[in-house]
């Protein structure tokens, strides 16, 4: 049975949104390094519907069809779980949940430019992942090509990606990584922005050409995972690396390091 939202955010005054009736001892933040990371949770004016995002044990992977599910997740024994309803009616895309996790704090002023390596893992839980949209990280900025427009969402679509930026084949029930600024990478940009840049949803961009036609854009609002508004999806992603700092999603909050 799916929980509501609500429940999921409701851990996010300590740390980000705490796993609901974990019993195992804490993942440490002492571990090589870690130190936990609390300005991560559930975007709420990005989030439509009621889809789960949930700080979780596992899920552990499997490694070929028929093998016990023992692949760990990438760091730790957590992961970000989500869940995402496609609506009654699939082809209704408005009809779609969406859900938004992120960090609205801690990379405001974050030139695009500056920013090399952007990596995370996805679990797709599911039988089948052909034609499923798996879950995207984005970037809110002002994209600094004018005076008018100062907003605008920058977004990373892996199931259009091919490699090496995705895994060839992608595949359910097992951790994948994904390398969202190698080539072969696929970006678009909300609104006008998408036009200028010439990244738009419908013709998307590699990252490399994102950063070349936006050069002064600036993450203002977050760094954020999100899923929707378009097919369903249950899994999970962890290990989020931006530059040389990684990102572990644990079941008692988020954790980071230097790599």
């Amino acid at each position: 049975m799916k929980r509501p939202l609500a429940l999921a955010m409701c851990g996010a005054v300590a740390a980000g949104v705490a796993a609901v009736g974990a019993t195992a001892a804490p993942a440490s933040a002492a571990e090589s390094g870690w130190v936990y990371s609390d300005k991560w949770g559930v975007i709420g004016r990005n989030t439509l519907g009621s889809p789960v995002a949930d700080l979780r044990f596992g899920p552990w992977g499997r490694t070929s069809a028929t093998s016990a599910a023992t692949q760990a997740p990438p760091y730790g024994r957590g992961s970000l779980g989500l869940e995402v309803a496609a609506g009654p009616d699939p082809t209704v895309v408005t009809n779609a949940e969406k859900v938004a996790y992120g960090n609205e704090t801690d990379f405001a002023g974050l030139r695009l430019r500056d920013i090399r390596t952007v990596r995370y893992s996805i679990f797709a839980g599911m039988d089948s992942i052909d034609g499923v949209a798996l879950p995207g990280i984005a970037f809110e900025v002002d994209p600094n090509l004018n005076d008018t427009v100062n907003y605008s969402t920058l977004g990373y679509l892996p199931h259009l990606s091919t490699a090496p930026s995705s895994p060839s084949p992608r595949l359910p029930n097992r951790w994948q990584e994904y390398d969202a600024a190698a080539d072969g990478s696929q970006w678009f940009a909300t609104g006008q922005t998408g036009a200028d840049s010439g990244c738009i949803l419908a013709d998307p961009c590699t990252f490399a050409e994102l950063k070349l036609a936006l050069p002064n854009a600036v993450v203002t609002y977050s760094v954020q995972f999100q899923k929707g508004r378009d097919n369903a999806f249950v899994g999970a992603v962890d290990g989020l690396r931006l530059n040389n700092t990684v990102y572990d999603f644990e079941y008692n909050g988020v954790r980071k390091r230097k790599t």
